[in-house]
């Protein structure tokens, strides 16, 4: 901490070095109080070493402290390259849309960048979200902001390819982020070269989307795959119109002002292959390290993510053929947002909680060897050997060795004509904390069949795979709440997922298997230790 302190401007230093002992006192102070007012929301499955190991983590409330009073309110500026007018429809429902920073790549090459987007103004309750890929036009330039989606500039799946993409919130100190926005965002290379301070940047966990993994680890609101890429309806009559979109009075709370004061701003994680004259479209997708040409910080992993984090953080690039003609393309995240004005009375949040069908940490977000935490079975996992081995199997996946979300899977490959080629993942959790289910994204690569969420009262939603021109286009989405009443939970209840992959001659690499639950957490009483900070 004091190397990193180091490198603040130097009259951020002298407020620290000033501060040693009331940090200390709010640290032990907001501890104390917060394990005693939370009773059963997010937040009150930690205690011990790990309660006090989140009150510095990203949205901890020592955090927010020391980030309010000392380090710098972000500034209100503007991001992104662009950004259109904010409409209003007679039901009083706002919409904007926004296109990201820039990112260029040349023909094959890969990246994986983190970039500060905009954000709706004012305190909002967000109902929809829907995003695709655009580049740029013939002359260079930004594309005209039209909603979301389709048109000219929308780029197709063929030339690139969303391994994925996350919006997440971060907190971090008011110089790191306006080098990060001066830089056009954080690379990968360069984001890790920036030591501690990426892996406690996420504040996703502890302001609206809380889960099992650890602090840094799938705590995002929207986003994950190249299948959640424009409108749904494009590719599945009847579908829903929005790729996110959460019946009434349901939604995801954000506010501008009070997220500034607290440094907390929103990313974009995106993790683009540029898939133009590849040679080989599955092993550049699926990150074959022999195909890329990159190895993984584990030898024994064969392919996934540990291969293909960037062209400049790992070499790793999909080649392509002989006749090609290199050259640069600039491609754009544009994303469509619908809201209602944040009103108490009415609202109903909701929480972002992902279930990753790789996790075995036997906390729920907390760290295993650490005291306190609330504790998981993962039952179902542990009852299918299949599911253990596929856990253990370092071919692919993330934390290897590290009771954690592995992220990944491998799945074999299958003789046809000997077995029933279907490989099969079980997962379940204990809850800890009351919920009611409103909305369930289902997350998976090619070759997947569907992934089903349960409860003990039986399936929750089944998300389905649609397939188009070789490419995973669609996975169904289930909302409830509205028409269908809500899938209640209680303290200690049981989650199960499955997720269901087909298998052929060849392995799959780097598979996902998550399930994406918007639930609605009843809160307690106001917490003391929020209106003293």
């Amino acid at each position: 901490l004091r190397a990193e302190q180091s490198k603040l401007p130097p009259s951020v230093q002298g407020q620290l070095a000033e501060m040693t002992m009331p940090p200390l006192f709010i640290f032990v102070a907001c501890t104390v109080v917060s394990a005693h007012v939370h009773g059963g929301s997010p937040g009150s499955e930690s205690s011990g070493m790990n309660a006090l190991l989140r009150e510095i983590e990203g949205g901890g409330k020592t955090r927010n402290f020391i980030q309010r009073w000392f380090l710098g309110e972000i500034p209100d500026v503007q991001v992104g390259s662009a950004k259109g007018p904010v409409t209003v429809d007679k039901n009083g429902v706002k919409e904007q849309t926004f296109i990201s920073p820039a990112m260029k790549l040349a023909n094959g090459e890969i990246l994986n960048k983190w970039l500060p987007i905009d954000w709706p103004e004012g305190h909002i309750l967000l109902k929809a979200f829907t995003a695709d890929v655009l580049h740029a036009g013939p002359d260079g330039k930004v594309p005209p902001v039209t909603p979301c989606c389709g048109g000219p500039y929308e780029d197709l799946r063929a030339t690139s390819f969303l391994h994925h993409w996350t919006v997440n919130k971060w907190q971090l100190p008011k110089s790191v982020f306006q080098r990060i926005v001066d830089e056009g965002g954080w690379e990968y290379a360069l984001a890790w070269n920036e030591g501690f301070l990426p892996a406690v940047a996420g504040a996703g966990m502890q302001s609206g989307a809380n889960g099992p993994c650890w602090d840094s680890n799938l705590h995002l609101f929207f986003g994950i795959g190249n299948e959640v890429r424009g409108k749904p309806s494009k590719h599945v009559v009847g579908g829903p119109e929005e790729s996110y979109e959460f019946p009434d009075p349901y939604g995801i709370e954000f506010d501008s002002d009070a997220m500034r004061k607290i440094g907390e701003f929103m990313v974009l994680n995106t993790h683009l292959i540029d898939l133009r004259n590849v040679t080989n479209r599955r092993s550049c997708t699926e990150c074959e390290c022999s195909y890329l040409h990159s190895h993984a910080p584990d030898n024994r992993t064969v392919g996934g993510l540990s291969c293909c984090h960037s062209t400049d953080y790992d070499g790793g690039k999909c080649p392509v053929t002989d006749s090609a003609v290199s050259s640069n393309k600039t491609y754009y995240i544009r994303y469509t947002m619908k809201w209602r004005d944040f009103d108490a009375s009415s609202a109903k949040p909701l929480e972002v909680i992902t279930f990753d069908a790789s996790d075995n940490n036997t906390k729920w977000a907390d760290l295993a060897f650490l005291s306190g935490g609330f504790s998981e079975s993962h039952a179902d996992a542990h009852e299918d050997p299949n599911t253990m081995a596929t856990i253990n199997d370092p071919r692919s996946g993330d934390l290897l060795g590290y009771r954690a979300c592995h992220i990944e899977y491998y799945v074999p490959k299958c003789n046809k004509l000997e077995d029933h080629c279907i490989h099969k993942m079980h997962n379940s959790w204990e809850v800890p904390y009351p919920m009611d289910i409103v909305f369930v994204r289902s997350h998976f690569h090619a070759g997947a069949i569907n992934m089903t969420t349960s409860t003990a009262k039986g399936p929750v939603c089944t998300g389905h795979a649609t397939y188009h021109d070789g490419f995973l286009v669609d996975i169904s989405t289930c909302t409830l709440g509205s028409e269908t009443p809500a899938a209640k939970l209680e303290r200690g209840d049981k989650l199960s997922v499955e997720v269901v992959y087909g298998q052929d001659e060849l392995p799959h690499f780097g598979v996902m298997g998550m399930s994406f639950v918007y639930a609605h957490v009843p809160r307690s009483s106001t917490n003391k230790a929020d209106v003293l900070i």
